[in-house]
């Protein structure tokens, strides 16, 4: 298996956060742990090969996409020794925090759970490989203030190209409930982002939706893999993250900005989520 990115490529919270492989063996994916938590995108480039996930068969040959999220059981029946792919991974809160309010990929969240393997032609290959490049080469650059940010935003790109793959392949859902489900993530989503910063309980945004926090956190685990209450969470940690990173506010004055009672609840809040203090995050950043 050729090295991944190396922290002399990139800075080590993108190296923590996401890895690419040029070429990467069946057998290499399985050293992965077996419960995958992380995104994992790879095409096929040589040979093929058949195996199970969460007890389900499938097989994938040379021009097969493959996408797997959250935590499901990967296991291998059937390998060909010439089995090479190219591939993308990512934790679990990259991945979702990429996607945050991109309301594109939810309806297909649920397809790709049962059809994570999909063939692509010539064209649509030569499309993903652009984006697996364009990401390789911000990764090889030498990093910079804004690398994160840039680098989240080839991601998205990437994600929509895929978007484009699977809308074409997606029959049309007439399931209501499952439609009702998207809708209420969507809105759950749209209203989270604009009001994250002043109102961090599930119970507000459940009044405001006119359903029980109870509900809502079951249908957003169902659409999404996260609480309402842990995606409430991933926003203002994100924000957080941001403002210590990229301004020069004091935490006194983050803790302002993000509606906290004083520094110390931020401090608390913070450190409990991330392990380190903000002042600690920030000297790391």
């Amino acid at each position: 298996m050729d090295d991944p990115i190396t922290p002399n490529e990139a800075n080590n919270f993108l190296c923590r956060e996401m890895r690419l492989f040029d070429d990467i063996t069946w057998n290499d994916l399985l050293e992965a742990p077996t419960q995958i938590g992380f995104l994992l995108i790879a095409l096929c480039t040589e040979g093929e090969v058949e195996f199970s996930i969460n007890n389900r068969k499938h097989s994938m040959r040379v021009g097969d996409l493959f996408i797997s999220f959250g935590d499901q059981i990967l296991e291998e029946s059937n390998v060909s020794n010439n089995f090479h792919a190219k591939a993308v991974l990512m934790s679990r809160s990259f991945a979702q925090n990429c996607i945050v309010g991109l309301n594109h990929m939810w309806p297909y969240l649920l397809y790709l759970m049962e059809h994570p393997v999909m063939h692509t032609t010539q064209e649509e290959q030569d499309w993903l490989l652009d984006c697996y490049q364009l990401i390789r080469r911000r990764l090889s650059k030498q990093p910079g203030r804004y690398m994160r940010e840039a680098t989240v935003s080839l991601v998205r790109a990437f994600y929509f190209e895929i978007c484009d793959l699977l809308e074409v392949r997606v029959k049309p859902d007439q399931s209501g409930a499952q439609n009702r489900a998207y809708a209420i993530f969507d809105q759950f989503i749209r209203l989270a982002s604009a009001h994250f910063k002043q109102e961090r309980s599930v119970e507000w945004y459940s009044s405001e939706m006119c359903l029980t926090p109870k509900h809502l956190s079951e249908v957003v685990k169902q659409v999404s893999g996260k609480t309402a209450g842990q995606w409430i969470t991933t926003l203002v940690i994100i924000e957080i993250k941001s403002l210590l990173r990229n301004t020069t506010l004091s935490i006194k004055e983050v803790a302002q900005e993000m509606n906290f009672p004083n520094q110390s609840f931020l401090g608390k809040y913070f450190k409990n989520i991330e392990g380190v203090s903000p002042s600690d995050f920030r000297k790391l950043s």
